[in-house]
């Protein structure tokens, strides 16, 4: 991206309505030469691209890639960035020296009024005419030409998706580039309010360099908050401008309005012709059955299924490779450093371990990002939202709050990132803080430990689905009335209506999917994957150190004792006679063969007594060492909080060493009881477990507690990450983490207090 930087690059800004094929031409234009980032001081994205010099174009291009808007009175966060940097008052950000209007050819009465302000702006205007070829499919057809002539400023017929376009448009480029034409003309209104305007801007740019654009908003919206702050001189002239106004009755927004969408629907008509009535699609049919009142939620929960099993089912090959693989290197590393215990287990347990909880994530973030980005493009997403905003928007949510929550019963990370579709500021606030809530994939292993340990021998498999089931949408259940009280009791969302565009049926381009993909997954490793990976050394150090304890050398002492036993006895019975020797190595043969076996198990490929007695030992050293770390140390010192919820010191170590990730319990847990089986061991030592007077440590009530108390929890350090990220802030975060735990707690202290009355 240096090239960026460079004298020779010319800086282009592209401009439009949303849903018009600008990102798509973005990423026709640069393709992977793009980089992102925010804009200085706020959280909305900045992306800029490169288009080098070629045999389409002598010169190379800085596009940078503004946020869709209406108008340069901005409404939102996002149309205040794009209104600055047109404006040249984004403070860090160069004003861009060229601007390319992209115009969607099907809605280019509405697209022309947000022309007219950018034209106002006084620097070099090329317009991008895109969505021609779904023009003259519905039968229409339009004058380029004329259009040109009207705007005064050269057109340009693009289609991102047809290469030849992309190289015309690029050749057009250039020369625009070279020639940098203003204007010809501007958007005449009343001769008064022209005669009024004229006069402030002559005296004005005597002061401070200002465009027509900002000479009108000054004038007829001096009360609102301005991209800019003008000098004193400036100020007194637009005083006596502003009492001109007034007198002659021009000092309205109405007057502004009225002229803009008079002139957009004028040219509108000029320049484009029905040459035909407009035929019944295959897109027409489709749209009436996707959008039906019956068949539209139907096949609106078939599409969500396909998208939910995808993230839920089809990445967990990918997953389960990438846990290979860092498994595998943690036994390569491990087998490298066997002589220096520390560095070994902060490379295997602490680096690699954190790297891997990172990228772990990748396919489910990859292929959700890919059906978001063929949903959008398609224009399907937009109908979604309105199908679904009549059922959310009593919660203070809005229809395009479905996808994200939606997305988050497989990962909320991916479910926080996918909210960037939601237009209103603060219905995506509330969708990023509730979509932990739901009940991602990591809590499963939490389900089924808990369950088949104690619910399933207990009540059978029918209950036991039962309770899978329910823990499921429990999150979901709570999460609507949660959105309730943080919508009307703290965000303070006004109700207003949902209005979105709906953009017409088109095929995605597998380009744009596929730049979209790559670079959710990016963003996410390196935005993300460094602070994930800094807290995952703190908790691997936290649960390794001290090194060493009292327990740990009782543990070394009597292990040494038991193997030095085994070693006695391997040397007396190596002094057998052979006779005898062949007789045991039969024995031992016969014991290994179970009904159903195909084949008989060597005897040298079963473990010894003594590499048992070793493996025995390393577990019994790793539950010691953790028990008297400084986790375990907080968890016994947390533990008397958390006994109200039925919780022992060993639970309670469970959920702090959590926090990372969920299913960290279950390996944890495993430590703790000296599992031989990370699973079917666990359950075993769980659902057997005894206290100092025999009686059972844990029941059915224990686990529906703690499964509660999961299903509602905020302990997901990587959610946690994102969500600052994504909302600018740690104290969105942090209260995240505790409202999620403080209402996990309460939920689990009813639980187990209601249930053991019952």
């Amino acid at each position: 991206m240096s090239q960026i930087a460079s004298a020779q690059t010319v800086r282009i800004a592209l401009v439009g309505n949303p849903n018009t094929g600008k990102t798509s031409l973005f990423n026709v234009l640069c393709g992977t030469r793009q980089k992102t980032g925010n804009y200085p001081g706020v959280t909305v994205e900045k992306k800029i691209g490169l288009v080098p010099s070629s045999q389409y174009n002598q010169h190379s291009f800085s596009v940078i890639d503004l946020p869709g808007l209406y108008s340069l009175r901005p409404a939102s966060p996002d149309e205040r960035v794009s209104a600055k940097v047109l404006l040249d008052r984004m403070e860090g950000v160069e004003r861009p020296g060229h601007v390319v209007f992209v115009a969607d050819a099907t809605n280019l009465q509405r697209n022309l009024y947000l022309f007219s302000q950018i034209r106002e702006l006084d620097v070099p205007v090329l317009v991008a005419l895109t969505m021609t070829d779904l023009l003259e499919k519905s039968g229409q057809n339009l004058d380029v030409e004329e259009l040109q002539k009207e705007l005064g400023v050269p057109v340009v017929p693009v289609v991102a998706g047809d290469a030849t376009s992309v190289q015309s448009f690029r050749r057009k480029l250039d020369q625009f580039v070279d020639q940098s034409p203003l204007p010809e003309q501007h958007l005449a209104y009343e001769a008064k309010l022209e005669s009024v305007l004229d006069e402030f801007l002559r005296q004005a740019r005597g002061h401070h360099q200002i465009s027509r654009q900002e000479a009108l908003q000054l004038l007829i919206f001096p009360g609102d908050e301005r991209q800019w702050e003008p000098n004193e001189a400036v100020l007194e002239l637009a005083e006596d401008a502003i009492e001109k106004l007034k007198a002659a009755g021009l000092q309205s927004p109405g007057v502004l309005t009225r002229n803009r969408y008079s002139w957009s629907r004028g040219v509108t008509e000029k320049v484009i012709q029905r040459i035909g009535k407009a035929p019944t699609t295959f897109r027409d049919r489709m749209d009436r059955f996707l959008t039906g009142k019956v068949t539209g939620f139907a096949s609106f929960l078939v599409i969500m299924a396909v998208v939910f099993q995808s993230i839920y089912a089809w990445a967990g090959p990918l997953m389960d490779g990438i846990e290979w693989i860092f498994s595998a290197l943690g036994e390569l590393a491990g087998s490298g450093l066997s002589e220096s215990p520390v560095l070994q287990s902060l490379l295997v347990d602490g680096i690699l371990a954190g790297v891997g909880s990172v990228l772990v994530f990748l396919p489910q973030i990859m292929i959700l990002f890919a059906f978001i980005a063929i949903l959008e493009d398609s224009g399907y997403l937009a109908r979604t939202a309105f199908m679904m905003d009549r059922l959310l928007g009593w919660t203070g949510l809005n229809g395009r709050s479905f996808i994200p929550l939606l997305s988050s019963f497989a990962c909320a990370i991916p479910g926080v990132m996918s909210a960037r579709v939601i237009g209103d500021e603060r219905a995506r606030k509330a969708t990023i803080l509730v979509a932990p809530l739901m009940s991602c994939s990591a809590r499963l292993p939490v389900y089924v430990l808990f369950i088949g340990a104690f619910i399933e021998p207990s009540y059978g498999p029918l209950w036991a689905g039962a309770m899978l089931f329910f823990m499921h949408f429990l999150g979901l259940f709570v999460a609507l009335p949660v959105s309730f009280i943080l919508n009307r009791g703290f965000l303070k969302t006004p109700p207003s209506p949902f209005v979105l565009e709906m953009p017409p049926y088109r095929m995605p381009m597998v380009k744009n999917v596929a730049i979209r993909v790559y670079e959710s997954a990016k963003k996410f490793v390196v935005r993300a994957g460094t602070v994930i990976f800094a807290l995952s050394i703190i908790i691997w150090a936290l649960s390794y150190f001290p090194s060493h304890n009292q327990e740990m050398g009782a543990i070394e002492a009597r292990y040494s004792s038991l193997i030095e036993q085994a070693q006695t006895a391997d040397a007396r019975e190596s002094e057998q006679s052979p006779e005898a020797a062949d007789n045991e190595e039969l024995a031992n043969v016969e014991t290994l063969k179970e009904p159903g076996d195909s084949a008989i198990l060597e005897p040298e490929e079963q473990p010894t007594k003594i590499e048992q007695l070793q493996a025995e030992k390393e577990r019994a050293l790793a539950g010691a060492r953790l028990e008297g770390s400084y986790l375990g140390m907080a968890g016994k010192w947390v533990q008397p909080a958390f006994a109200p919820l039925g919780f022992d010191w060993k639970l309670t170590v469970g959920i702090l060493s959590a926090f990372p990730a969920r299913e960290v319990i279950v390996s944890t847990l495993g430590i703790i009881y000296n599992a031989q089986d990370e699973e079917e061991g666990l359950k075993l030592s769980l659902s057997s477990a005894k206290d100092e007077e025999g009686n059972s440590l844990y029941g059915p009530l224990h686990a529906i507690t703690m499964m509660v108390f999961f299903a509602l929890c905020a302990q997901c350090m990587s959610t946690l990450v994102v969500v600052q990220k994504e909302l600018g802030s740690w104290k969105y975060a942090l209260y995240t983490f505790v409202y999620m735990t403080g209402l996990a707690y309460l939920a689990g202290l009813l639980v187990y207090q209601i249930g053991s009355l019952l």
